[in-house]
Formats: structure tokens, sequence, C-alpha cells
């Protein structure tokens, strides 16, 4: 008896060590499919490079009693994320963490560091906020937002690159469209209107770059640019064209984003509103043609595999609208490491790229279609519904192009200089200083990537926005952001982040799920396509029906009464048809949900079971022996 004594106490003793000792240690295994947990080489990079030491300041309100578990959960990852920072570079950063209490020194300085700090409802002060000293300089994240865990290392390491890091690249922007935001005058803000800000993909590039305006009807590009991004160009003048033409064989970087139908464009909208055919489409055909890139403005991609879910309104309802691309991991190229971690992108009615067999040049595709793909023109989707669209698509076998580079050694599109524009006085471009020499040949291999879609990166269609404490953050909903931003600091040389960015995501979508909707839908199309072939056939026997001269009465034949009656109940039959189909996809995804809750639910437990069973056994068997 005082021997089994004896062994419990020394049991306890072992036990209360080992959570001693294994409290004041730091140790993490990161078992994720592509290690969500662990710091990513580009931030490696970054903070070994660092060689003028800084300061982590982390205030955390970590004894809160009314703190929601999710906060705590969220408080505890940043402190050991930062403490993997500090571990990668202990001799150049410093990690200090604070409680800042209520009345304390710690609140006034986290005040002092314009950190935020929310009022729970007990009236209580709620801190998770980071500061990051070096020198005389200082940046913030006022409040780390659970909502925003998927870039939370990003965030920390792009700090941490401002600080080490000359804004010595500049990116100039040439849009037709306010991509730079607007400022209401005062009309508008007697009418209540507030100025429209920078678009958010804008908004992350000036944290790297610095970013100018070039005038649309720019004759020049200015020597210190280094990224030139034209965004949905329209009717651009010759010297405009050879300024961009020019800027490419100095050496400079350029990406186009073109569109057959930018829903983002507000003269093509204006238009709509005035009764006027818009004109919602861009191109720059006169250098493509040189290029010996295929690219038809009036023209947009459907894509049979690659459908969105859209709700189309009235009778219609909620369809795969195969115009809008929402792409998954297969469209993005593998080898590329700003595309390679890329999952989830929505494309916007987009037109297709093809490079001319006789082109010298190469296109490499960072996006492209499936093979079940076809044209058709932007008019339609003023004057169809998107079932009727889906039915104009007909694959053609062939993929495109949605994002690639062009590179190669590129000639001029011009034989010389065009004669500069007659000055007629305001809204002429300004006059230029003495010409620079034609170059008719590039000095060195040209990058230029070209993508086929403008409202892809609008905040409508990338990012989702709140309020946190008075301030609207924005939050990406898809790959759209990353992406562009990817590829502006791939040409920009700021490659390292892309490693950050393009990392797996937390929430990953039930693809099985999603094949089943689609197979659903294609079952409902097919139905809907035998009701619309219906209703053409009566329409077409109605307008035979023989009007009495003299009279508005129509006069119906036996046979004609009882033709609309069989029609009647055809149409009553599909679409009870077209309910059962409903219901059965509703059915099938149940039932695969149940599924996996029962699988997710049980397999432990009967793991845990058939393993001791078989404990069990061994030592039933060693004993029997």
């Amino acid at each position: 008896m005082g021997s089994t004594a004896i062994s419990i106490v020394l049991v306890l003793i072992i036990i209360v060590a080992i959570n001693v000792i294994s409290a004041g240690l730091y140790s993490r295994l990161d078992i994720t499919e592509e290690n969500l947990y662990t710091l990513s080489e580009g931030t490696e990079n970054i903070v070994e490079k660092i060689a003028t030491p800084l300061t982590l300041k982390y205030y955390l309100s970590k004894n809160l009693e009314s703190l929601p578990i999710v906060y705590k959960n969220y408080g505890k990852k940043i402190s050991e994320l930062l403490n993997e920072y500090q571990n990668l570079n202990p001799e150049m950063i410093r990690l200090e963490t604070y409680d800042p209490k209520p009345d304390s020194d710690e609140e006034v300085w986290a005040k002092k560091y314009g950190l935020s700090g929310v009022d729970l409802s007990n009236g209580e002060k709620f801190y998770m906020g980071l500061v990051i000293t070096q020198e005389d300089r200082e940046l913030n994240i006022p409040m780390m937002d659970p909502r925003r865990e998927q870039f939370l290392e990003y965030d920390i390491t792009q700090m941490l690159l401002q600080l080490s890091q000359k804004k010595d690249k500049k990116i100039g922007i040439l849009s037709s469209i306010p991509v730079m935001g607007v400022a209401a005058n005062r009309m508008q803000q007697m009418q209540g209107q507030r100025n429209q800000p920078k678009w958010f993909f804008i908004q992350e590039l000036e944290k790297t770059f610095k970013i100018e305006t070039i005038a649309s009807a720019a004759q020049e590009i200015a020597a210190d640019i280094s990224i030139l991004i034209v965004i949905h160009p329209k009717k651009l003048s010759e010297n405009t064209l050879y300024a961009i033409d020019q800027f490419v064989l100095k050496g400079g970087e350029l990406i186009v984003l073109v569109d057959p139908n930018a829903r983002v464009d507000p003269t093509a909208a204006m238009m709509a509103q005035m009764g006027q055919m818009p004109q919602a489409s861009s191109d720059l055909e006169k250098l493509f043609k040189h290029w010996g890139v295929d690219y038809q403005a009036s023209k947009i991609l459907g894509d049979k595999e690659h459908p969105t879910r859209v709700n189309a309104g009235g009778s219609v309802g909620v369809v795969s609208y195969t115009l809008w691309h929402s792409l998954n991991r297969d469209s993005f190229e593998q080898d590329l490491i700003a595309t390679k971690e890329l999952e989830d992108m929505l494309l916007i009615e987009p037109g297709g790229f093809m490079l001319q067999k006789s082109s010298p040049l190469k296109l490499q595709p960072l996006i492209k279609s499936s093979t079940s793909t076809g044209l058709v023109e932007n008019i339609m989707i003023r004057f169809a519904d998107p079932l009727k669209i889906n039915n104009q698509v007909k694959p053609t076998g062939k993929s495109y192009i949605l994002a690639g580079i062009l590179s190669g050694k590129l000639t001029s599109a011009f034989s010389k200089r065009p004669a500069a524009p007659k000055s007629e006085g305001k809204g002429q471009p300004e006059k230029i200083g003495q010409p620079k020499p034609h170059l008719s040949d590039g000095i060195k291999e040209s990058k230029i990537l070209l993508i086929t879609d403008v409202d892809f990166i609008s905040d409508n269609y990338s990012v989702e926005q709140f309020n946190l404490l008075g301030q609207v953050y924005s939050q990406p909903k898809n790959d759209n952001l990353t992406f562009m931003v990817n590829m502006v600091e791939f040409l920009g040389g700021a490659g390292e982040m892309m490693g950050i960015r393009s990392r797996g995501r937390f929430r990953r979508p039930f693809t099985h799920f999603l094949m089943l909707e689609k197979n659903a839908q294609v079952k409902y199309q097919a139905a809907e396509s035998r009701i619309t072939t219906q209703l053409k056939e009566v329409q077409e026997k109605l307008s035979k029906l023989n009007v009495q001269k003299g009279t508005n009465k129509i006069v119906l034949t036996k046979e004609q009464i009882e033709k609309i009656k069989q029609f009647k109940e055809e149409e009553k039959k599909t679409k009870t048809e077209l309910r059962k189909i409903r219901k059965l996809l509703r059915q099938d995804i149940e039932s695969e949900k149940t599924n996996l809750t029962l699988i997710n639910l049980t397999i432990v437990p009967i793991l845990l079971i058939l393993t001791g069973l078989f404990l069990y056994y061994r030592r039933f068997r060693k004993k029997s022996n």
C-alpha cells in the first residue's frame, strides 16, 4: 500500500514538473498540407536581411475574463508568430509584450502609438495591436482582426519590408476609369455624395511602390517610371500608343488590362442610362496586331467548365453563368511562384488571347480557360438573360489565355514618331521638350503582362469591406487581388512578398458539392431548354390564328383549342419536372453533407475503440502465454 502511494505521488510530481518545464518552452508542429502555420521563405529572406535593430511591441489584454475565446486563441497565436520572427534574427529583432490594463502606463503608451481599444459590453477595454519601431520610425496595426488571420504573416512582414526598403520603384497608371479615386465637387457634396477612394489594389501597391498618374493623352512616359499599368485603354491616340511602344523598347515593364465588357466603366454606364449603346470594350489594336496577339474586343469568352452561380432574377433564379469564370487551381500556371499557390479567382466577362504562329514572341499562360469555351458578341448581354447566353456558348475545343506574359525582343510598331497633335486649347496634351530619339528595336528582352479583364480587380469583385472601430477595412474575397499585386511585385523585383501572399487557404470549398450543383444545373438547363422550345412553338401557332375581319376577336378551331390544352398540360408537367430536379439537387447535397458529418464525428471514436481493443488483445495474449 505504501509503495502504491509513493508511486502515485511520484507520478503527480512528474506531471507537475512536465507542465512547469513545457510552459517555459516554445515549440509547435505544423501538420497542415501547405504549412499554413510556418513562416514562409519570403518572410525568412526579408527578416534575415534586416540590418538595423527594431522592436516589436505587442499589446494584448490577455487577462480579461469577459474576452471571447476566439480573441484569446488568436492573441496567443499572434504571440507565437512574433516569437518566430524574433527567433529568425534575434540580434536585430526584439519582442516586447505588454498587457495594457486600465489606467496603466502600458495603456497610455498604447494610445500614444495609435492603437485602438475595443469597448466590451462590461465597460472594459480590449487591446490587441502591434507597433514596430526602428530608430525614429514607427508603423502599427491598431487592431489585429481575427477575420484577417489568413493575412497575418503578410501584414507583419509588409511592415518590416516598409521599414527596411526605400520606395525606389515608381509605377505609372494610365487608365480610362477612375482607379485613382475621384474627388466629389461642391455640387456633388451638397447632394450628399462622397469622394470615391482609390481602388484597393492601388492602395496595396502604394505600400511598396510610388504611384504616379499618367494622362490618357500622354505623348511621353517619364524615364523614372519602372512599370506602366495601362487599364482599359479606349481609343488612345497614335501619340499615346507610340509613347507606350517606346517605353517598352527602352526596357520598361508593361501591364495591360483590356476588357470586352467592363462593368466598372462609368462612361459606358452613363451611356446606358441615357438609352445609348454603351461602349464598354477596350483594346490596344495597333500594338496587339504588331506583337502578333489575337484579341477580339467585341467578343466575350464563355467557359462551360468554370461557370459562376449568379442570380438572374425573375423566373430564372440562380443559375450557372458561363461568362463569369470561377477559376480553380487547374487554371493557373504552376511553375511560377506568383501563380502556383492561387486557388480561387473570379473573372467577369473576359475576352481571350491567342498568339499568332507567325509571331516571333512567346506568350506564357498564367491563367488559361478550359477547352469547353466559346466566344459570344458582347452586345448579347444587353438583350438576353444568362440562360439564353449560355446556350449561345458553343465549345470549339480551344483553350484561351486569360492572362499571360508576352516576352521576347520587340520591335517598334511605328516607323517614326507620329506628328504631334495641333494644340486647340484646353484639354490638349501638354507640349513636351526635345523629342527622344526613335527606337526601332528594344534594348533588351521585354516582358509584358496581358490580362483580358478589368472588372476582376475592382473592389466590387476582389474585396469585401467591413467597419471596425470607425475604420473601414478591406479583406480579399478571392485571389484576384493576390494575383494582381503578385504580378506587379514580380515585375518590380519585390518577389519575396509573393511567396507570403500566395499561401494556402484556411477555408477550403467543398469541391464535391460544387460538382453536384454543376451536374444538376446541366440537367436543369436541358429541361429549361425544352420549355423554351415548346413556348416558341405555341407562339408560332397562336400567330397563325384566324382573326375575324372587322373585329378584334380571335377565332380558334377545336383543334387549336385542344393543342393549347395539351401544351398547358405539358408545360405543367415540365415545370413539375424542374421542381423535382431542384429537390433532388438539394437532397443529394444534404445527403453528402450528412454522410461527411457522420464520418467526421464517428471516425476518431471508432479508431480509438479499435486501438483499445487491439492493445487489450495483445495484453491478454501476453498474459495467456
